[in-house]
């Protein structure tokens, strides 16, 4: 026998099943309940297993295999910020010379911050991509950092290292070390926790240590509630993917249930509809929203991207990917005929009291739905249905199914995958409000039980086993093939030892993708799930402790002053106006910074990198007291002697180096190199690409603190190209003549490489991508020193001023809640120098790694007739589109580079990088005329345009380009 239980914020559902009889009509449900949640989560628990029992009084308890269980306990502790469940944590990096000026908690908001933050500490270890120590582990140094902590009280501890997720042996040392000196800690590390990205690693493994105190009494009092009713059978846990943890195993990671609630009742859908095999939608209808997410033919849910966002903190492990509407069996309906709304406010749990058949006087979907009902002469009843007899006409109840078929249809269409129907399934206590028809739909199905699917998804739950990792292989040597068989061998006696049933495993994800810029270097991931083996989860009992009720002792002291938790003031981003000073200085602010990285990562084509962190370190110094200011190109004399010495710097190398290897002082590194080696300081500093990451490059160094230098408003791209020489210097030099010599460029970890000369740009380009292996795969690089002279001719203008009126324009459409006009204002903020192209939906994407850069192609649907297709290739930046029809046929090539081709989020107004392109994700296309540096001459157009990436095809401009207004031109006083 299997018992299911989902502990929710109202109620906790409760299941028995036989799993013998899942073949029958009853799919061998022999008992249900739903009753209210108690303070006490254990009680409900009880009293909900007591009554099952009850109705089955044949079952002896001794035949019950596990109990599952799903909890939103431990992420409401997250979300209300509560002192008595969150522990502060001592953060300690393994990270040698990198990351330090983008610190933990730098995304946090300020009240959890505030709760948590207990002690940082930055340590020499961490590893390279190639599995090289960026430096050693010091005992002394770990030990140093540990009573720190200690003498604050402080015992629970957060455990991070570069590229720990594939070598794991820093962390595993660190945490041995803590456990020594204090025996009773808590010690989360990070490769345990998720994969790849630091700074989202860091932050669920920080979130992960905050609430193992709390895990450990919550589960225990699980345990200890099965215990006293007489069960001797294991207790699981369900977590995000659909499938199960043990207790034991959710002791150390109970983040990893903190989006079970909705993966449940997808789950649950499945076993009910027997959907294995098919694709299917599940709507999950409550009191006040409607959940809405895809299940895969595995029958487990489609998880989000690479990222998610709980409480206010980024994190880097996948959730389902579920969309909520304002539609429930609460939801109050105004208005008539096409005026007419539902929802999105509900009565919720007062639905009992307010809704016209429980003697309220409010119009309810449960009202209009029981009425609709009467019409057709069905059978639903809830409450008193004569209350709504004969209360609303014909018209007015064809309005209300119609308003609400047309919700579910649209959310219905952004979630699928292809313009095919699909099958509907629909679950959850409002679930009567769901048509029988639905335009995009196979059929609809309400399976039995399905108001206690999410509990029934709890006993049914699957263990699974997940490994990743990232491999060099040398030409000559291991293939990918045998490195695969390897892992998969690895992770099935993984999986077999969690308890699975042999003969039930099934591979549900494959992954091997080359690293950008690395050579010869793999991400390998697999992961594998099965049916639980019931004859050995015995061995999965833990010994419970007893906690006493009552609130815990909260650890006061901290490393960091405690501070009142202001919460930042709402700016009007119509009205905002930045700060120029009297000599013509833009003085930055955050919301500058952030306007300035919304546009960016729109000019960048796809590519240059997620600006996320670059803006994070600058908030940074910012938030310090330090001042970072850009001048306009025509006040540039007055900063430099003579002809002037100025630079532009940036990053170059591999993308998933940049995600996990957070910026160090490579920059500072490079420019004291170059000051030496020409005898010559640079004066001010420019980005030489505004697209992506770099756009903020120079920010990093530039600020008070630090060089203390101007940013100059300009760049060599106007854009992100993938390639150094793909940039306006280049264009205007002449040619058999190098521009970029001498060029520095340094990992920031002690090693630094002179370029002094080249007999060409293309050349040096392939000296300095062919150094990055050994250098750690990402590097700062300076590049030659140019006059004012140079600057003015061979760089575009107003670059930084471009990037901040995108990004205030996107930040603008959200404020005025105008997501439909993003397209338009983004146009708008270029002086509509640029085309809207196509929108729709992501339908496929195609990836390849060649000479180090990553190549593929990117597929968008309309998600309306007559349902065109876009095509838009990529070498990490964007590099044509051409339109064709539904078929493939009539195919022409709408925009090509140098114009700037943008995919953005339709939903946010983000761009999204060639590396997150996924499937059914709802996007629109701009583009953007390109500088006159790039269209002037035929060498411009032939670097940057079709040519530059070996196309055949003639290069025809979309629209006209119009320079950018200087912001300081606009703003100065």
């Amino acid at each position: 026998m299997l018992i299911g239980v989902d502990v929710g914020g109202t109620n906790t559902d409760s299941v028995l099943i036989d799993p013998t009889k899942i073949g029958l009509e009853s799919h061998g449900v022999l008992a249900w309940n739903k009753m209210v949640t108690s303070v006490e989560v254990s009680d409900s628990i009880e009293k909900g297993i007591s009554k099952l029992f009850e109705e089955c009084k044949d079952v002896n308890k001794k035949d019950v295999a596990s109990v599952t269980i799903g909890t939103t306990h431990f992420i409401n502790a997250v979300v209300e910020q509560d002192r008595a469940r969150l522990d502060r944590v001592a953060v300690l990096r393994l990270c040698g010379p990198y990351s330090r000026h983008v610190y933990p908690f730098s995304d946090f908001p300020p009240g959890l911050t505030s709760v948590i933050r207990g002690y940082i500490g930055y340590l020499n270890g961490g590893f390279h991509v190639d599995g090289n120590e960026i430096q050693p582990v010091s005992e002394k140094e770990v030990l140093e950092h540990v009573r720190k902590a200690k003498d604050l009280g402080i015992t629970s501890f957060a455990v991070i290292g570069i590229f720990s997720h594939m070598k794991p042996e820093h962390e595993d040392f660190v945490r041995d070390i803590i456990l020594k000196e204090i025996p009773s800690a808590k010690v989360s590390v990070s490769h345990r926790v998720s994969g790849i990205g630091f700074l989202e690693r860091e932050n669920a493994t920080i979130l992960n240590a905050s609430i193992l105190h709390f895990a450990e009494k919550i589960i225990s009092s699980f345990a200890n509630a099965i215990k006293r009713l007489g069960l001797s059978c294991p207790v699981f846990l369900t977590q995000n993917d659909g499938t199960v943890l043990s207790a034991a195993e959710a002791l150390s990671l109970p983040i990893r249930t903190f989006s079970s609630g909705a993966t449940n009742s997808m789950r649950g859908a499945s076993f009910l509809a027997n959907t294995h095999g098919k694709s299917a939608i599940v709507l999950d209808v409550g009191g006040t929203t409607t959940d809405v997410g895809l299940l895969l033919s595995t029958g487990f849910p489609r998880q989000s991207s690479s990222y998610s966002i709980v409480g206010g903190v980024k994190m880097n492990f996948s959730m389902p990917h579920v969309e909520s509407i304002g539609l429930g069996g609460g939801s109050l309906v105004r208005g008539e005929g096409e005026e007419m709304t539902i929802g999105p406010d509900s009565t919720g749990s007062e639905i009992v009291k307010r809704a016209l058949v429980f003697g309220g006087s409010e119009v309810t979907a449960t009202d209009c739905s029981v009425a609709a009902d009467q019409q057709l002469g069905g059978d639903l009843v809830i409450g008193n249905a004569l209350a709504v007899k004969d209360k609303f006409s014909a018209e007015y109840l064809a309005s209300f199914k119609k308003r609400t078929k047309i919700m579910m249809e649209k959310v219905i269409d952004r979630m699928k995958t292809s313009s095919d129907d699909i099958m509907v399934l629909a679950v959850g206590g409002g679930s009567f409000i769901v048509p029988e028809h639905l335009d995009g739909a196979s059929e609809v199905i309400r399976p039995p039980f399905h108001s206690v699917a999410n509990a029934i998804g709890a006993a049914m739950g699957k263990v699974s086993a997940e490994i990743g990792e990232i491999k060099h292989l040398a030409p000559g040597t291991t293939t990918k093939e045998q490195v695969l068989k390897e892992l998969e061998e690895k992770v099935v006696s993984q999986i077999m030892e969690k308890g699975a049933l042999e003969g039930t495993i099934e591979t549900v994800f494959v992954s091997t993708d080359a690293v950008p810029y690395v050579p010869n270097t793999y991400e390998f991931v697999i992961k594998i799930v099965a049916d639980v083996d019931y004859s050995k989860v015995q061995k999965f009992t833990f010994e419970a402790k007893d906690f006493e009720s009552g609130t815990k002792d909260i650890v006061k002291k901290s490393l960091f002053e405690e501070t009142e938790t202001k919460i930042p003031e709402d700016v009007d981003f119509t009205t905002y106006k930045p700060t120029i000073n009297k000599q013509r200085e833009w003085l930055l602010n955050e919301t500058d910074v952030e306007f300035i990285s919304i546009g960016a990562y729109i000019l960048g084509c796809g590519g240059g990198g997620n600006p996320y962190s670059y803006m994070l370190e600058v908030k940074n110094y910012l938030r310090e007291g330090d001042t970072i200011k850009v001048i306009d190109l025509e006040d540039a004399h007055k900063y430099v002697a003579a002809e002037g010495s100025v630079v532009a710097v940036c990053y170059a190398g591999s993308p998933t180096v940049s995600h996990e290897q957070l910026l160090g002082d490579a920059l500072i590194e490079a420019y004291e190199i170059m000051a030496k080696y020409t005898n010559k300081k640079p004066e001010l500093l420019f980005p030489i690409e505004i697209g992506g990451g770099n756009g903020l490059c120079a920010f990093q160094i530039s600020t008070s603190s630090r060089l203390n230098l101007p940013v100059v408003d300009c760049d060599t791209m106007g854009r992100a190209y993938p390639t150094h020489w793909q940039t306006t210097p280049v264009v205007y030099t002449p040619e058999g003549q190098s521009f970029y010599a001498p060029m520095v460029f340094s990992n920031g970890n002690g090693n630094s490489v002179i370029m002094s000369s080249s007999r060409s740009d293309l050349l040096l380009e392939k000296v300095m991508r062919a150094s990055l292996a050994e250098l750690g795969s990402k590097v700062g690089t300076v590049n030659p020193p140019m006059t004012i002279k140079d600057v003015e001719e061979k760089t575009i203008h107003g670059s930084l001023s471009l990037a901040w009126r995108i990004g205030r324009a996107v930040k603008i459409a959200r404020q005025k809640a105008e997501i439909d006009k993003l397209p338009q204002r983004i146009l708008e903020s270029v002086n509509n120098s640029g085309k809207y192209l196509f929108a729709g939906k992501i339908i496929d994407v195609e990836r390849k790694l060649f000479k180090g850069h990553a190549w593929g192609e990117v597929v968008i649907q309309e998600t309306e007739e007559p349902r065109r297709k876009m095509t838009i290739p990529f070498k990490n930046e964007n590099i044509y589109c051409k339109v064709s029809n539904a078929d493939g046929t009539a195919e022409e090539i709408v925009c090509s580079v140098p114009d700037l081709i943008a995919v953005v989020d339709a939903s946010t107004g983000d761009a999204v990088g060639t590396s997150d392109y996924r499937y059914g994700l709802l996007v629109f296309v701009l583009g953007i005329a390109p500088s006159n540096k790039w269209t002037d001459t035929e060498k411009g157009i032939r670097i940057g345009g079709p040519a530059g990436f070996d196309l055949d095809f003639e290069y025809k401009p979309i629209s006209k380009y119009e320079k950018p207004l200087s912001v300081i031109g606009e703003y100065a006083v």
